[in-house]
């Protein structure tokens, strides 16, 4: 699993979560929740939030062997989760493109870049992917924390 696909958070994780698979789903989004309030983001923004992080671990369960990790931080104002496994993403442009909504699949990605302000991946092969997603902090949030 990719664990050095992006530089290295610059402050300590809110939180850490291995998950294996669908039933550790629920759990992943409790506790992205309960961060993403702590942290101070937006309370209209946590459920995109939390639904996004969810699709990110939902698509770990459902197309790599192991599942995943998740890790979540603060840094220059923003809320960061990632999501990293050990599997690969052959199409560079995944998530870009409105998929088929007929209830195949297909839509995580898409979601994820619909709901965050920044979405960045990493797909190396032999190493894994991470996904990493943003959104905004309020206004001070950060400060509030330290």
């Amino acid at each position: 699993m990719s664990q050095n696909a992006f530089p290295e958070p610059a402050s300590v994780p809110l939180c850490v979560l291995r998950f294996d698979d669908a039933d550790d789903l629920p759990h992943v989004r409790h506790e992205v929740g309960k961060a993403a309030e702590a942290a101070g983001l937006d309370r209209r923004r946590i459920p995109d939030f939390v639904l996004s992080a969810h699709e990110l671990a939902a698509n770990s369960v459902m197309h790599t062997e192991g599942g995943g990790v998740l890790r979540l931080w603060t840094e220059n104002g923003s809320l960061i989760c990632e999501v990293a496994d050990n599997g690969m993403l052959a199409d560079a442009a995944a998530g870009q493109r409105r998929p088929d909504l007929s209830g195949r699949g297909g839509a995580g990605l898409w979601i994820v870049r619909q709901a965050c302000d920044s979405v960045r991946i990493r797909s190396v092969p032999g190493e894994g992917t991470a996904v990493r997603m943003q959104m905004t902090l309020a206004p001070g949030a950060e400060e509030r924390d330290r």
